[in-house]
């Protein structure tokens, strides 16, 4: 499996479980405890967070989101199962981005995106990625908890989990450099170049609980295994997390196979790739994680290494299995 790892050309860090046990632990450019930008998979520990408080009974899958968000357009109408599923049909009017130009506080990021947002009632219950989604449901965690997302995943996953190499992006220097965060650089004209510090800080505040952590593999394993395996969730609240529909079966921050009893989630961006292949108890695991990226790269990394989790399985490919 090394040598097919090795044919896909990316560089950065690899982690493979097997039935639980280590099988490769290995790094090219970096070492197995550099951290990166882990972008979308990041919604994946948001959405667990989102149920922890559901299951706490602080929230409910069913509660409509003008209860904490009134102002949202379609509020009225939209759940926060809708929002875990992206199926809320809310997105950023055309030619907006999330967020600021120039960060100030969460709450101004919250109120500029409320501001132009589109609701369309047509496209309610119908899938349509976009963090919007997670970026709303981060709201109103801080709404329910009265504390920050920031504070919520210190206190639900970096303290108890004792992660060594996870920070938020915007951390201090020297929390940075003790994760062992590594650059992100994107290929430009014969050369990797390093993306500016100040645009991925924008980007990071712009898209919070869904784009703004730093982890390494050996971190994102521990978390992972927390939330699919652990004590965070109940069985009851797992299922009802990561229950979807056709035709992504997105849910709970992953895009789920129930057949194969397999979970998936890919995140990009500000010069980082992360990749992330689990069973549902979280025992065979792929990460695959780089801080060098070219266009087109992504998409066409996703399903190889889809494949390579099934040679691990030993599952037949087929149409219809999902990828994200």
């Amino acid at each position: 499996m090394r040598q097919q790892i090795a044919v896909l050309g990316i560089k950065g860090s690899v982690l493979v479980l097997r039935n639980g046990k280590t099988l490769l632990n290995y790094a090219t450019e970096n070492t197995t405890d550099t951290s990166y930008l882990i972008n979308s998979v990041q919604k994946s520990m948001t959405a667990a967070m989102v149920m922890h408080e559901v299951q706490a009974g602080k929230l409910s899958l069913h509660d409509r989101l003008d209860k904490f968000l009134p102002d949202v357009p379609g509020a009225k109408k939209v759940t926060i199962k809708h929002l875990l599923t992206m199926t809320a049909g809310l997105e950023i009017e055309p030619g907006a981005k999330l967020g600021s130009e120039y960060f100030i506080t969460d709450e101004d990021n919250l109120q500029r995106d409320i501001a132009k947002t589109i609701f369309k009632p047509q496209m309610l219950g119908q899938w349509y990625y976009s963090s919007l989604n997670y970026v709303y449901l981060c709201a109103v965690m801080s709404k329910v908890t009265h504390k920050s997302y920031e504070q919520l995943f210190n206190q639900l996953y970096i303290k108890p989990l004792g992660l060594k190499q996870t920070a938020f992006l915007w951390a201090n220097p020297e929390q940075l450099q003790a994760s062992g965060l590594a650059m992100g650089m994107q290929y430009h004209r014969g050369q990797y170049v390093p993306i500016r510090r100040k645009q991925a800080l924008r980007d990071a505040h712009n898209e919070l609980g869904a784009g703004s952590i730093v982890m390494s593999n050996h971190d994102i394993v521990k978390t992972l295994h927390y939330i699919l395996a652990g004590k965070l969730l109940s069985a009851k609240s797992r299922k009802q997390l990561y229950h979807s529909q056709p035709p992504y079966y997105y849910g709970g921050g992953f895009y789920n196979d129930d057949q194969l009893k397999l979970k998936t989630a890919n995140g990009a961006g500000a010069g980082y790739y992360t990749f992330m292949r689990s069973t549902n108890d979280a025992q065979t695991m792929i990460i695959i994680q780089s801080n060098r990226t070219r266009h087109g790269q992504f998409d066409r990394l996703k399903p190889e290494i889809d494949a390579l989790m099934w040679q691990l399985l030993d599952i037949k490919p087929s149409n219809e299995n999902i990828t994200g």
